[in-house]
């Protein structure tokens, strides 16, 4: 994944101490070809990938944020991209090239990012994790998979307001 600009997003129901090896791999790949990261400032996934760029030292990192700035592990630049949520997943997902995503117990936030990244074409890792069943699968996002299945009449009438 040869990237100008990497988003880190995930779940903030993910409650693991470290990042999964295969997500810290593709990092560390990234920040070896001086990667720009976007990475969100929420609880869960989001904190261990800053936790993580910061232990590593790595300067070229953006926290995205809505309103208010709840995280930023080291004081690097922040980016206003939306005033709630939805705006500022969306402007982040357009911003970004590619991207790394942690997905647990299929939350609906994470799936319909994951439709968006799919439609734009956005090359995305993706970690899957099950609480439930203590489970992970990762691997690239499968254009044929729908994670989201409202995802389209969601839009639809988001569009018509």
């Amino acid at each position: 994944m040869k990237n100008k600009k990497l988003l880190l997003m995930g779940s903030k129901a993910f409650k693991a101490e470290v990042l999964p090896r295969e997500v810290r791999d593709r990092i560390d790949d990234a920040m070896a070809e001086k990667t720009a990261f976007i990475v969100g400032e929420a609880l869960g996934a989001n904190r261990l990938y800053q936790d993580y760029l910061k232990s590593k030292g790595y300067e070229n990192v953006v926290v995205g944020h809505a309103l208010t700035m709840r995280y930023n592990a080291g004081n690097w630049k922040t980016v206003q991209y939306g005033k709630n949520l939805n705006d500022r997943e969306k402007a982040m997902i357009e911003d970004c090239d590619s991207a790394i995503v942690i997905w647990t117990n299929r939350s609906g936030q994470i799936a319909k990012n994951l439709e968006l990244l799919k439609r734009l074409q956005k090359p995305t890792f993706l970690y899957e994790y099950s609480t439930k069943t203590k489970t992970a699968r990762a691997g690239m996002l499968d254009p044929r998979r729908t994670y989201d299945k409202f995802y389209y009449a969601k839009e639809y009438y988001r569009k018509r307001e």
